[in-house]
């Protein structure tokens, strides 16, 4: 939350010698003259304008005051020393990105105060430490490009926590997670023991015979049904919440009866079967790796 800083500069000259000239009496019943030509409203004057001039200084923070914070935030002051941290081949992607940005300060260039104040609440926004699991997830996405996502595991070992990456490539695991470790051990809190390691796969074929519409093209339906089954079961943007399948879950035929009945064209779902078996809960150790969806679409008139 935003902390609101109080507005100072709300009184004018005016207001100030009014408040003035109106409390010479709480303090003395000799001073009758109260004409701008008498001297001592003049000296009231002068102090009115030197109040009014402060006010109006304190109400506003210089440009200066918001680079002395940038060097605060960032943790470093002058070219020298900002060269000097840029050079640590260790040094994370937002702390270098705040020290660019101040070393462009400390050469001249004019920052407005709008790009300053966005620069250091881009850093302060940004993780470092990771103690949630939110944390770990996504430290763990940014510490390599190539991966799309990570999700905390939780094993029997309440002592370790094991965190798994999804490669967007499907490949490279052993350079990833060697990258992903050495990126998450200086940011995890003390005595935390981490594992990182590649996802676990559970094989699945899917057999459909689905009823259309006899005014639906049946190859288009069975496009249509096969490309949302394979989203739902997608590593990245599967699940109900469209975040990737849950790590674990298990499948059920309903669930995927439910997706084919609400495809355009589908009058009904007749079959859904896991590896040619009879089961309506199928075990996924992981993610769902789909190796074969085959899809029977019949007119409603052909039956």
């Amino acid at each position: 939350m935003t902390i609101q800083l109080p507005d100072r500069d709300t009184r004018t000259y005016a207001d100030i010698l009014d408040e003035m000239i109106a409390s010479i009496p709480k303090y003395t019943d000799k001073w009758t003259n109260h004409n701008p030509s008498d001297p001592g409203i003049t000296i009231l004057e002068l102090l009115s304008w030197i109040e009014e001039t402060t006010l109006y200084r304190i109400n506003r923070v210089p440009v200066e005051s918001y680079i002395n914070f940038l060097r605060l935030v960032a943790g470093a002051s002058g070219v020298a020393e900002v060269d000097r941290m840029l050079n640590d081949p260790g040094i994370y992607r937002y702390h270098r990105q705040i020290l660019e940005f101040l070393k462009e300060v400390e050469e001249g260039d004019n920052k407005s105060i709008a790009e300053i104040k966005e620069a250091a609440l881009r850093f302060l926004k940004s993780r470092y430490r990771a103690v949630t699991e939110d944390d770990f997830c996504q430290l763990a996405i940014e510490a390599a490009d190539k991966v799309g996502r990570a999700i905390v595991y939780k094993s029997g070992d309440n002592e370790k926590v094991e965190i798994v990456i999804v490669s967007e490539s499907g490949d490279g695991y052993e350079e990833l997670t060697q990258v992903v470790t050495d990126y998450l051990n200086p940011r995890k809190l003390i005595g935390t023991t981490i594992k990182v390691k590649r996802p676990v796969y559970t094989d699945v074929a899917i057999d459909i015979r689905v009823v259309c519409y006899h005014y639906t093209t049946p190859e288009k339906v069975e496009k249509d049904v096969r490309d949302r089954i394979l989203k739902h079961l997608d590593p990245f943007g599967g699940g109900d919440e469209g975040t990737g399948w849950p790590y674990g879950r298990p499948l059920t035929v309903y669930e995927i009866a439910q997706i084919i009945e609400e495809t355009g064209g589908v009058k009904q779902s007749e079959l859904v079967r896991f590896d040619s078996g009879e089961m309506n809960v199928k075990k996924i150790d992981g993610l769902v790796n789909v190796v074969s969806t085959n899809i029977e679409v019949v007119k409603e008139d052909d039956e």
